[in-house]
């Protein structure tokens, strides 16, 4: 019987279109009879190249005993499946391929059908996995503090560091399999219980204060903090702890040696203004530079990015200069430099820095009102409503709505921020002002805070001629703040806007890659480099800058070392593993400035380590280098 043609097509287009690497080789001479075009992709032959030729003459086979051990295995009528295999495309670079393969009669010969599948990223990517983990295994086993991996599910002992060991007084073989209740760790088993309900519901726990036993008896005070992971493929719990028990006492100390205590504030206090006098000389320059680039540069993003670095050079030096007098801002004499603001503004800028920071994703956030201007010291006044709104937040539940609205009411300018959260008791909202007033905490205080915010909103207010109040309807039914404050009748233009001229600088142009995971930071570099006519591409964290240095292949990769999901120097080690991003001139950029900071990055793999904030200049001249 005839093979019907209409098959045969068929098979052949499927054949051709498959996307595994498809050969047909004769199984007496091994010579190709046929190749698909996934096949001619991958190894960057032609077909006229391939036909007729042996896989031994195209140098495609790494390990030749394994082809011959396949071979036997087909000629003795078996087949092959999912055989891991190295073979070298026509460039000489080495791949990593899943095999298939079986013999069947081609137009009366005997022919072996091999389908590949090519596994070479996912093989690099466990490598780098794999390479993570082992690094990860070191730094919990040489950690100084006492670190633990348990069950999520049943809270049994996986993984103990010497530290632990030490520290508890139990040996290892006690320690693994056995929980922590088991072992008598736990001296209030309430403790145990809210550090595990907080695991199964928000995935971590910061700054937990529990009462510890060890083997011998002895009380210990320990600060916890714990994060779910996945261990051995299944979700886990990795716990740091620090002894803080003679901390503790000395605390107790302290509060019963009045003096001692005053002696303390008095040498921060001095430290403080020592400090802040440092800083005003770095301040200066980044004030004249910034001033300087207004006045020079006409272009749109440039003013926007002159506004973010002005604005916060602005909050940077109002803080130094408390610093140099902290007498005066702990009693509350804390000069004003007024000038017209629209609180509407204001409050959208506010949270849109919240959102960039995660204070808001889970939460219904929204500014509604109209343009309302007051005299005003900008930085307070933001001050005022990050307070409030962050307030609002941490007592409001996940899912809960927080809404910031401004209007104008007769003379005054009205802000009111309401929320959805707990609400407030009467007791406390007497006395909700006053300072160190807060609603009752549970024992992991997960609202966090001192009880400041709000009476340093009152002040802020009242020195603005304002005055700011609280209402709730009591638990469970939110609450609301409202701000008021003289409104301006006829508000100035823009009081920050300057005439501004001048051209860039004549550094050619580079392909520039800026991993960061700062907003604000990322977004004010990327706008520099632009107007300087660089072509820039940005990643937010450490898989993402690996992806784009594969994908973009910039000249410089300007790199932070501090990253979520891989920090700097291991991107940095990876970059130069491979051969298509090993070239590239990596440049650390971190707040890191110490000597062994710098040989960290060297050794790294960084070809150059820049202290935030970078110098303009020097950046300039880095490019210019290529």
């Amino acid at each position: 019987m005839r093979p019907d043609p209409d098959i045969q097509a068929k098979l052949r287009a499927a054949f051709e279109l498959s996307p595994l690497i498809m050969c047909v080789t004769g199984v007496a001479d091994g010579r190709v009879r046929d190749v698909n075009d996934a096949f001619l992709n991958v190894t960057g032959f032609t077909r006229e190249e391939v036909l007729g030729r042996s896989m031994a003459e195209l140098g495609l086979w790494i390990n030749p005993e394994q082809r011959e051990r396949g071979l036997a295995t087909l000629r003795a009528g078996g087949t092959l499946r999912d055989v891991e295999a190295r073979f070298r495309v026509k460039s000489g670079e080495e791949r990593v391929a899943l095999l298939a393969a079986g013999i069947l009669l081609i137009e009366g010969e005997p022919c072996i059908l091999s389908a590949v599948t090519d596994i070479t990223d996912r093989t690099r990517i466990e490598e780098a996995l794999r390479e993570s983990e082992r690094r990860f295994m070191l730094l919990f086993h040489a950690n100084p503090l006492p670190m633990t991996i348990t069950s999520l599910e049943d809270q049994t002992h996986l993984e103990v560091n010497e530290a632990a060991i030490r520290h508890s007084g139990y040996t290892r073989e006690e320690m693994l399999g056995r929980t922590k209740p088991e072992l008598g760790f736990w001296v209030a088993p309430e403790q145990r219980q809210e550090i595990v309900r907080r695991l199964h519901t928000e995935g971590r726990v910061r700054d937990f204060e529990v009462t510890f036993r060890t083997k011998a008896g002895e009380r210990r005070q320990l600060l916890v903090n714990s994060e779910v992971i996945t261990f051995a493929g299944a979700p886990a719990v990795l716990s740091v702890s620090v002894d803080i028990t003679e901390r503790a006492h000395v605390e107790a100390q302290s509060r019963a040696r009045g003096d001692e205590a005053e002696a303390a504030n008095r040498a921060k206090d001095e430290f403080l203004a020592m400090l802040g006098h440092e800083l005003r000389n770095p301040l200066g320059t980044i004030t004249n530079a910034v001033s300087v680039l207004e006045r020079l540069t006409p272009d749109e993003s440039m003013r926007h990015l002159t506004a973010i670095i002005g604005r916060q050079t602005r909050h940077l030096t109002r803080l130094v200069d408390d610093l140099l007098d902290v007498a005066r801002a702990t009693s509350g004499k804390i000069g004003l430099l007024a000038h017209p603001v629209d609180l509407h503004e204001l409050a959208g800028r506010c949270l849109e820095t919240l959102g960039h920071a995660g204070r808001t994703q889970e939460h219904r956030v929204a500014l509604h009102g109209e343009p309302v201007h007051v005299m005003g010291d900008a930085a307070r006044l933001e001050q005022v409503v990050n307070n409030l709104v962050d307030n609002a937040l941490k007592y409001t539940p996940a899912g809960g709505s927080v809404t910031v609205t401004t209007e104008r009411v007769m003379n005054d300018a009205v802000l009111r921020v309401r929320d959805s959260g707990r609400g407030i008791s009467a007791e406390v909202l007497a006395r909700v002002f006053d300072v160190f007033v807060q609603e009752p905490q549970t024992l992991d205080r997960a609202r966090g805070g001192l009880g400041l915010g709000l009476a340093l909103v009152k002040r802020l207010v009242e020195l603005h001629g304002g005055s700011v109040s609280a209402v709730s309807d009591g638990p469970g039914r939110g609450s609301e703040f409202t701000v008021r404050l003289p409104a301006l009748a006829h508000p100035h233009g823009d009081h920050d806007r300057m005439d501004r001229a001048g051209r860039a600088g004549s550094t050619p142009p580079r392909r520039v890659l800026i991993v960061e995971d700062g907003a604000d930071a990322r977004e004010s570099l990327r706008l520099m480099l632009e107007h300087a006519g660089h072509v820039v591409e940005t990643a937010e964290d450490g898989p993402n800058g690996l992806l784009k240095l594969a994908a973009f292949r910039p000249e410089v990769a300007l790199i932070d070392v501090g990253l979520p999901g891989l920090d700097g120097y291991t991107l940095a080690r990876l970059a130069r593993r491979q051969p298509e991003t090993s070239g590239i001139r990596l440049v650390a950029v971190t707040g890191y400035g110490q000597a062994e900071d710098r040989e960290r990055a060297l050794a790294a793999g960084f070809d150059l380590h820049l202290t935030k904030p970078v110098d303009p200049a020097t950046l300039r001249d880095l490019l210019a280098r290529g």
